[in-house]
């Protein structure tokens, strides 16, 4: 524990302490008293001057208290309050022959390259619902930029991919009337793993059903974010000599919910891998079709009385720039847009968009509901 320094603030202390059951009694500008209902009755101080020459020993101690509190390791508890506004994706792989913990380095070489495969294709895909991209748009192979890499783990192999991760409880409120671009950004990180985490699911179903997929099921799970590219980053890991099956598994922030319907973990093995080169070879072939994805606030609603249809402004990032996009939409989704608007729900709209420059942006509307991505609407 002496050699470990704290690398975070008294927020990410706040929150952790918040979601664990914790609850503040007392304090002010410099340091606060935190008491865990129960019998034990116990009471943490917690530093609040992260500039102060004392704070990296307050948070020491502070850490030192939770772990004898929760009976886990020092390491674990720094690690779990250093993440709390993360999302982090465990790549593993494995090896019957991997007793020791290493890993070939050209088996490596392909876990680390498929592990951006993976995240810019599942950006891709949370922007637009396309089997086999060809050209990534600039968005995608820009987020894969932005995510970190988490030390690897011994034992089994491990690759931890860290995202931003923020409740949207936290950013949206009733009535919501603009949206703020540096949040969007954050909720972005959110859905492009809640992405990634639906596409490998229908890849696992898939692949585990007793039947092998068809036309129909391979073309419908391109609407779940599956893409000849995320396949092929799967294949790719998983067919190199020294790895013979790679698991998937999901960490969701503490602070956000899970989004919902999405598998926590998904395993690959060579067999696994036989089905998902069969949905990459169908994708690949696949008529080139595109279907983009908005995410954002409902901020304009019109209706008169008599019409069939009513007229929805929804602000969202358009190319990392915040605009407004215009669609009409009939009676039942009209009024799923005044429910997000009025409860201040976050809301993902599919289908054929055009923004020219200088111009109004539109999109004529095949779907329209809560944003699945952040779970708001639970």
């Amino acid at each position: 524990m002496a050699d470990i320094t704290p690398d975070f603030g008294p927020e990410e202390i706040r929150s952790y302490l918040k979601v664990t059951g914790w609850a503040p009694v007392s304090g002010g500008a410099v340091a606060e008293l935190w008491t865990l209902p129960g019998p034990a009755d116990e009471v943490v101080l917690v530093p609040m001057k992260p500039g102060a020459p004392d704070f990296a020993k307050r948070a020491r101690i502070l850490i030192q208290d939770l772990s004898r509190i929760e009976c886990e390791d020092v390491q674990t508890v720094h690690d779990a309050i250093a993440t709390i506004y993360n999302d982090v994706t465990d790549l593993r792989a494995s090896h019957p022959s991997m007793s020791d913990g290493s890993i070939p380095l050209e088996s490596g070489y392909e876990l680390f390259v498929s592990a951006k495969r993976l995240r810019v294709a599942s950006a891709a895909a949370t922007l637009r619902r396309q089997g086999h991209f060809r050209n990534f748009p600039p968005r995608a192979r820009d987020q894969a930029r932005e995510v970190r890499l988490g030390q690897t783990r011994r034992g089994s192999y491990i690759v931890p991919i860290i995202s931003q991760a923020r409740s949207p409880e936290d950013v949206y409120s009733p009535r919501q009337d603009h949206i703020d671009v540096k949040i969007e950004e954050t909720l972005f990180d959110r859905r492009v793993t809640a992405t990634m985490s639906r596409a490998l699911g229908v890849l696992g179903d898939m692949a585990g059903a007793d039947h092998e997929p068809t036309p129909s099921e391979i073309n419908d799970s391109i609407g779940e974010g599956v893409s000849y590219e995320l396949c092929k980053a799967l294949a790719k890991v998983v067919n190199t000599e020294s790895v013979s099956a790679l698991d998937v598994t999901f960490n969701w922030s503490r602070v956000a919910a899970p989004p919902p319907g999405t598998p926590t973990r998904v395993e690959f093995n060579r067999e696994a891998i036989e089905i998902v080169d069969l949905v990459s070879e169908q994708l690949k072939s696949k008529i080139h079709t595109r279907n983009h994805l908005i995410y954002g606030v409902v901020t304009d609603l019109s209706r008169h009385p008599n019409d069939d249809t009513g007229h929805v402004g929804v602000q969202t990032l358009l190319q990392r720039r915040s605009r407004t996009v215009w669609m009409d939409l009939p009676d039942r989704e009209y009024h799923t847009a005044v429910r997000c608007h009025d409860a201040g729900i976050p809301v993902r709209v599919s289908g054929t968009l055009t923004s020219p420059p200088g111009g109004l942006a539109r999109m004529n509307v095949s779907a329209f509901g809560p944003d699945p991505s952040l779970g708001a609407d639970n």
